[in-house]
């Protein structure tokens, strides 16, 4: 959503950080940074938490644009979005439906394979299907059909959370119960070593545009796709 032409001095933006998921002081952290660069270009900036207030906060700020810095459930999944929408104050970001659709990643894999884009060859197990199952026999099954290293992570979560690298089938058990802590669902991937790259997507109403590429160094350990 773009915000109409403002006629005052100074844009007032609602930068929404914090919440309840367990990427709370990520956010609290990236919203401080969100915010001081938004100050220094001469923005009156609110820093407000997405609560049971977080209507009432928008009616008294009185926001030309709200920006949310929120990580995990709620912020990243498009329900917030949704909310937002209703409001009628622009707000920067992906739409609900984009947010929704990005943020399980098994159905993102699905999405930018249909379009050609390659991705590690990966098995998605629900938690109640690895119960029912025989646990032993499905993780030996995937751990020769697609081969050690292999990546665990939550289908749902922040990009680091709940992540392991396996290189050990007698491993994978606890990868996948520890994964299982952030979603009910966990995808088994093949590992594939390289550089980490994002590339921001940006459209100010003319079209999106690709930001430069940016590399992301870990401090320490490898990366994996």
């Amino acid at each position: 959503m773009i915000p109409k032409q403002h006629t005052s001095d100074k844009l007032v933006i609602q930068v929404l950080a914090g919440g309840i998921s367990h990427e709370r002081d990520i956010s609290l952290k990236s919203a401080r940074r969100v915010a001081d660069a938004l100050a220094e270009q001469g923005a009156t900036v609110i820093i407000r938490e997405p609560d049971g207030h977080l209507l009432e906060n928008i009616a008294t700020d009185r926001p030309d644009v709200i920006w949310p810095v929120l990580h995990g459930a709620t912020g990243e999944d498009g329900a917030l979005r949704d909310i937002l929408a209703l409001s009628g104050v622009p707000f920067v970001g992906a739409s609900s439906d984009a947010a929704r659709l990005a943020w399980d990643k098994s159905i993102a894999k699905t999405l930018v394979s249909r379009i050609g884009i390659q991705t590690p060859v990966s098995v998605t197990l629900p938690k109640e299907a690895f119960k029912e199952l025989d646990a032993d026999a499905v993780l030996k099954i995937v751990s020769s059909s697609l081969a050690l290293p292999l990546v665990v992570k939550p289908a749902r979560s922040g990009s680091a959370q709940g992540v392991t690298v396996v290189s050990q089938l007698e491993d994978l058990a606890k990868a996948m119960i520890d994964a299982y802590v952030y979603c009910d669902v966990v995808i088994i991937e093949k590992f594939v070593e390289g550089k980490e790259l994002a590339v921001s997507v940006i459209d100010l109403g003319a079209g999106a545009i690709a930001l430069p590429a940016v590399e992301i160094e870990p401090v320490a350990g490898a990366l994996w796709l």
